[in-house]
């Protein structure tokens, strides 16, 4: 038998005083709530310090009292206790169970019961350690009000939005009803497979995303489905986050429906690629080669060429603030405006001007970077004025390339702005290379004076960050 330090019983055959001696200076001692209950009526036989502490009760008191009278439902008597702690009337190993108890303050805690027997000096007693969960109650009650908040939240949120996991749905928000075309009950479960088919437009990373491997982080894909029971092709953008959900590893996806964006995109894309494919107004006069990459689907980048008469030319080119179809919008604006500032003469440093004016009007802060010239091949003489792209190359014949700059502000910026002209003489063989800033980003002065050839190798697999617009007016 293991003896306490403390403890007077060192005696290989102690006696029964001895072993009560024992056990009351481990029982004592003891950091643990603990009761001893008579299994015959629930009353209290004995309680430790621990136990003193807890409920607040001094242990003459405590031995006065039954354990019923420390449930907040003392009503129930102490046949609650002991159904528990002695299921079918007898001992059946260690049992345990949740209560809630009253302390002698009057306060309400809840506790968890741990129940064996044990038998001192020939009387059976009911072995209770007793532990105050309280705290965690009420740590899992707020998990239980922050999950129902965030259900209610999800329910109402207007998108649709589902918890997955290892290519099954754990969860799904009532909006998951009208793209699916199924209750949302019979979407757990499931996989998305079993109601869509996925278009190889990202196939990589939707495998990615069921088998739920290397995702740390936020995540955006966009994916193209047909959905199985009517064929409807659906765009959908989908925005993904790790969780933890019911203890398990899983993702909370957000979907978005872009297939009518899309659409615009696209109609959108078509257009300025046939805007984007003019030639030059007076062909006989220049041979133009031009280079349009957009950085993302849709341009902020533009050029526009307008006939004046059989030997002038007037052009803009520019790039519009924002992108997508917010871009594509502001440069149609642009286009109405610039064919409305030719009103005010040919003169590129006027028509800047008074596009200057319209843009503050009726762009409010998307800003134009452009550059407008006025090519006179009567007289041999371009004229050009720069707003926020402020550089183009001239290259004469047989000779190096020089850049000539044009200082003026973005168009919207300023009311007061003013924007420089530049003039310079031109002949037969002699080229002009203007290009947006995106080109600036990824080549020198003398590339710039290169052929379109070149420039598009060159640019063949970069990440760009910016549109790339590039045009080359060969005068001939």
């Amino acid at each position: 038998m293991a003896t306490d330090k403390n403890c007077k019983n060192q005696l290989a055959a102690p006696s029964a005083e001895q072993c009560m001696d024992h056990y009351g200076c481990i029982y004592e001692n003891n950091h643990l709530i603990t009761l001893m209950i008579d299994p015959a009526d629930g009353s209290i036989v004995d309680a430790n310090r621990a136990a003193c502490q807890f409920y607040g009760y001094r242990l003459g008191d405590f031995r006065k009292l039954q354990i019923s009278d420390l449930s907040a439902e003392p009503e129930a008597g102490a046949g609650t206790f002991l159904s528990s702690a002695l299921p079918g009337g007898r001992y059946r190993g260690n049992q345990v169970f949740l209560a809630r108890h009253r302390l002698a303050s009057g306060r309400l805690t809840d506790v968890e019961i741990h129940t064996g027997t044990m038998n001192i000096l020939g009387r059976n007693c009911v072995y209770t350690v007793i532990h105050d969960i309280s705290e965690r109650m009420i740590s899992e009650k707020r998990l239980r009000e922050s999950e129902e908040r965030y259900r209610d939240l999800v329910e109402l949120c207007p998108e649709v939005i589902l918890v997955y996991s290892g290519g099954t749905i754990l969860f799904a928000n009532q909006r998951t009803e009208k793209l699916f075309g199924t209750p949302k009950a019979e979407l757990l479960g499931k996989s998305i497979d079993d109601f869509f088919i996925e278009e190889p437009l990202s196939g990589s990373e939707y495998n990615k995303l069921k088998a739920m491997t290397g995702i740390k982080d936020s995540f955006r894909i966009e994916q193209r489905y047909i959905r199985r029971s009517d064929r409807r092709i659906y765009d959908l953008e989908i925005s993904g986050v790790p969780i933890s959900y019911n203890d398990t590893s899983a993702l909370q996806l957000v979907c978005r429906d872009i297939t009518q964006k899309k659409k615009e995109l696209d109609r959108a894309i078509r257009l300025q690629e046939q805007r984007h494919a003019v030639s030059f107004p007076l062909e006989g006069r220049a041979v133009l080669d031009k280079l349009y990459i957009p950085a993302n689907t849709l341009s902020g980048d533009f050029f526009i060429f307008h006939r004046i008469n059989e030997s002038e030319v007037l052009g803009i080119i520019g790039d519009v603030a924002g992108k997508g179809i917010s871009a594509a919008l502001s440069i149609s604006a642009l286009r109405v405006m610039f064919m409305d500032s030719l009103q005010s003469g040919q003169d590129p440093a006027r028509i800047l001007q008074d596009l200057n004016r319209k843009a503050i009007e009726h762009m409010g802060e998307d800003y134009i970077a452009g550059c407008c010239f006025q090519l006179d091949f009567g007289n041999g003489v371009l004229k050009a004025a720069g707003a926020g792209i402020n550089e183009f190359m001239y290259v004469p014949s047989g000779g190096d390339g020089r850049k000539i700059i044009v200082k003026g502000t973005p168009l919207g910026m300023f009311d007061c702005s003013e924007f420089e002209q530049q003039t310079v003489c031109f002949q037969t063989g002699d080229r002009f290379c203007f290009y947006s800033d995106g080109m600036e980003l990824l080549f020198d002065a003398d590339e710039l004076c290169r052929d379109q050839g070149y420039l598009q190798s060159k640019i063949t697999g970069s990440v760009l960050q910016d549109d790339c617009t590039w045009l080359s007016l060969h005068i001939t």
